[in-house]
């Protein structure tokens, strides 16, 4: 969803004109129903304001967690409810791990000081970006999953919630270019990509040195399933990677960032770090 209000980047830019090309991160021409790269031709649709730059067939990824989209864009209508999030941080994270609605506003309040664009990382259906939105902010979401796209448009129209925009996209080829975002949140997600370095390197390239990077992900043996080592066992077997803490801060220093801020409540671990104002070349 677009709103009436858009915030220009520095040459002017907005809405659908800021998103360049996955692959050539050339900036795109908008004709018609798509978003088309002078530079490899490529032609990504767009359906009810959101581009889509997936042009691989999911069902046929290696990854198991792509493979079940079907599934997840099915479950996108009860993701928010009690049926589905509070239950899964409850698994997860323990008894004592906050209320979602902690969580959200943990992770939210980091960045409520930003203003300008914040990225919104496997944002679902705009959980946590379209609560921080207004119009001095910005949030452009990505994520893999069309139906939660479609249900965090459904959202945002009936909230009448500013400066949403949302976008079909991986994290490891974000269609924006270098140094466009003021802060990125990514929000139970983390544990989930298949190279923690390399998605944190693609989001730290978008994002503007000293810019704020707030996350919520898991860590091993503080509560729920993950305090056993069957269950630790079983999460990596399905996809889910919990993180230990020196484990993770090495991930960060490794992808750009600094100044790792760790909170653990059973066994979420909730944290903030800013990107280098230094390249890794000159660290």
């Amino acid at each position: 969803m677009a709103s009436t209000f858009q915030i220009p980047d520095r040459c002017g830019r907005s809405g659908l004109e800021i998103y360049v090309c996955p692959m050539c991160k050339i900036v795109l021409r908008h004709e018609e129903d798509a978003l088309l790269c002078n530079t490899c031709r490529k032609s990504y649709p767009v359906r009810d304001e959101i581009p889509d730059f997936l042009l691989e067939d999911l069902s046929q990824s290696k990854d198991p967690e792509l493979r079940s989209m079907r599934f997840i864009d099915r479950m996108a209508r009860i993701y928010e409810t009690r049926l589905w999030y509070p239950i899964v941080l409850k698994a997860y994270g323990g008894f004592r791990s906050p209320s979602f609605a902690q969580l959200i506003s943990i992770v939210s309040g980091k960045v409520q000081c930003t203003k300008g664009r914040v990225l919104d990382v496997a944002c679902g259906p705009g959980t946590y970006g379209r609560r921080i939105a207004s119009p001095s902010r910005e949030v452009f979401g990505i994520d893999v999953s069309m139906g939660m796209l479609r249900q965090g448009a459904v959202y945002t129209a009936k909230q009448g919630i500013p400066n949403v925009h949302f976008a079909r996209a991986r994290v490891e080829a974000l269609p924006f270019e270098d140094n466009l975002f003021d802060a990125t949140l990514c929000c139970g997600s983390l544990h989930l990509f298949t190279d923690t370095v390399i998605a944190l390197r693609e989001m730290g390239r978008v994002m503007r040195p000293g810019a704020i990077l707030s996350v919520f992900t898991f860590t091993p043996g503080r509560g729920g399933i993950l305090k056993f080592h069957g269950g630790r066992e079983w999460s990596r077997e399905h996809g889910m990677h919990a993180f230990e803490l020196s484990e993770m801060e090495q991930y960060l220093t490794d992808s750009g960032f600094q100044d790792f801020q760790p909170e653990v409540s059973g066994s979420i671990l909730t944290f903030t770090a800013c990107k280098s104002v230094f390249s890794r070349k000159e660290i």
